[in-house]
């Protein structure tokens, strides 16, 4: 359980309230965008479908990585709340009402401290977090940090060692266990606390539990403990002057993380070319963007804002790459086995049931063997072109169409009574176009506008988004007949993937690029100590592969933290 630092949240279009840059408040705006989010979801016979046309060239790590990068540096802005209450959208609240109650629950810096819990000491830090927090290391080999080991039934998808699962409390000391206990108790209802009780067992140990909402994230997320503990290994095994202790591994592992952040994440989502004008300024307007902030909320401040903009728009731009379909190892993949039950691809609801809350792990309270990734069919080391009919190694385009299974989530909204509220927490899209409008977002063109002001984008507003969707046309004339003129005021996270769409779907658009890149960029020369501050690159770290190069892809760290091949 990370310890959560509260930060701000804020706006970078100002002024605030200025009627023309936000949606047209009228009593059937939140009834057109919930038929947009309709619109918005790929409609299939059922969730194992999904068109082929959809399928992008980016490997599909990038959208379970993207995952755990919002993870790291937001919390709260897709969860229920005062502010937040998507079924009572209408009328939005004031901007101001949403910078002064609404916060961040988590720290915005890339310090891992998902994987390292946090820190330990604070305010309102009691022994019972300390403990916790303990636990997540390795109970004798102090410097390393503990991981989980599959279990039967088999085969592992290639030939690496078992340990390959979460930590779950069920392999923990019962002190570690009983504080896990102590802190729910004091947080949740007693029902809620019931459930989280009997499940603990196969819960994950770690510091953030949304990375064991869907097993590809988790797997993602094993990775960074395995690439701490190889680092001991590797430092303890040659002469580079460098301790084999907790400290060095911890520091290691994060600049490496932090590298692979810009050239690896950024550079793979968004335009390079964006990229690097942001890295070339500085990122000079996120800072002008913290500075005004600042200045509107000297009295309350907590520091350390993130854009609302970024966080509940244009970052939502990953949930466009979800497939419904993946062609996962060689048990829930190719080739296709011979045997009885022949199960050719893993779906996204099963990616979510092998879990510490998904229901299938009760058993063992482990992760079986044979849901053990394969890290090359989603790095684009194993390509394949799904030519068979089978399930693309692949991610979605970044466009205005969300695969089958997010139109009905399966986790979400059972227990809403009403049917109707049961449909709307189930819709992805619906959630996110709510959200959006509740979190008081200026439209899309009035942020095109304001970036193109400042000059941190060359491009015009899209004046006119329904002349994108010519081979859509139930789209384009819905847009444009909308009465809250959806077409001109555009909600922002339909124009961000709007503009992705148009630009061929295999990267953001020019906002979408800028938005992204300057807080990603802000974020890490905020921090002095980050790879981006100190100018880190792998060749100068001691760390190497086999064959003596530096570790400078997503593909050489899977390799160096032995979860691939």
């Amino acid at each position: 359980m990370a310890v959560d630092e509260e930060a701000d949240f804020g706006y970078f279009v100002p002024p605030l309230d200025a009627p023309e840059n936000y949606l047209i408040e009228n009593p059937v705006t939140v009834d057109e965008l919930d038929q947009l989010g309709d619109l918005m979801i790929e409609v299939a016979d059922d969730n194992t479908q999904e068109d082929a046309n959809q399928d992008s060239t980016l490997p599909p790590v990038l959208t379970y990585w993207g995952q755990f990068l919002d993870h790291e540096l937001t919390a709260r802005t897709d969860r229920e709340g005062t502010i937040t209450n998507i079924v009572t959208a209408h009328p939005p609240v004031a901007s101001s009402d949403v910078e002064r109650s609404f916060r961040n629950a988590r720290s915005p810096r890339f310090d891992l401290d998902s994987v390292y819990g946090g820190s330990a000491v604070g305010a309102n830090i009691g022994p019972e977090v300390v403990t916790v927090i303990s636990g997540l290391r390795h109970p004798t080999l102090k410097n390393k940090m503990r991981v989980g080991t599959a279990i039967d039934p088999g085969p592992l998808p290639d030939n690496l060692d078992e340990h390959r699962d979460l930590p779950r409390y069920g392999q923990v000391q019962q002190s570690v266990r009983d504080a896990a206990l102590a802190i729910a108790l004091s947080s949740m209802t007693p029902d809620a606390f019931q459930k989280f009780s009997a499940s603990l067992p196969q819960r994950a140990i770690i510091g953030d539990n949304r990375n064991d909402e869907n097993l590809i994230v988790a797997q993602f997320h094993l990775s960074f403990l395995r690439f701490h503990n190889k680092v001991v290994d590797f430092l303890a095994s040659h002469n580079t002057g460098w301790l084999p202790d907790f400290n060095a591994a911890q520091s290691l592992t994060r600049l490496h993380y932090q590298w692979l952040i810009v050239e690896g994440y950024l550079k793979g989502v968004c335009d390079p070319t964006v990229v690097q004008r942001v890295l070339d300024d500085r990122a000079s307007h996120f800072f002008k963007f913290r500075a005004e902030y600042d200045s509107r909320k000297q009295n309350s401040r907590l520091g350390n804002a993130l854009p609302l903009e970024f966080s509940v728009a244009a970052y939502r731009f990953g949930h466009t790459m979800v497939r419904a379909l993946y062609d996962y190892n060689k048990n829930f993949g190719r080739p296709v086995p011979p045997t009885v039950p022949i199960i050719p691809h893993a779906t996204l609801n099963l990616l979510f049931r092998f879990t510490g809350g998904g229901g299938n792990l009760d058993q063992g309270k482990k992760l079986p063997k044979n849901w053990v990734m394969d890290w090359t069919r989603f790095t684009g080391v194993s390509p394949h072109d799904a030519s068979d009919g089978e399930a693309a190694r692949v991610a979605r385009k970044l466009d205005t169409e969300l695969a089958p299974p997010l139109r009905v989530m399966t986790k979400e909204g059972n227990d809403e009574p009403d049917v109707d509220l049961q449909k709307l927490f189930k819709s992805l899209a619906r959630r996110n176009l709510r959200r959006g409008y509740n979190l008081r977002l200026p439209t899309g063109q009035a942020l095109h506008k304001h970036l193109k002001q400042i000059g941190a984008v060359q491009s015009a507003p899209i004046a006119d988004v329904s002349t994108l969707f010519a081979d859509k046309p139930g789209l384009r004339d819905f847009l444009s007949g909308s009465q809250s003129k959806l077409h001109t005021r555009t909600p922002l996270w339909f124009y961000i993937l709007a503009e992705a769409e148009a630009a061929g779907g295999n990267k953001l658009g020019e906002v979408g690029s800028c938005l992204v890149a300057l807080t990603f960029v802000g974020v890490l020369l905020s921090d002095p100590d980050s790879a981006l501050s100190r100018g880190f690159h792998p060749d100068q770290s001691p760390l190497k592969m086999p064959d003596n190069s530096s570790i400078d892809s997503i593909v050489k760290w899977m390799r160096f933290a032995a979860v691939m091949e």
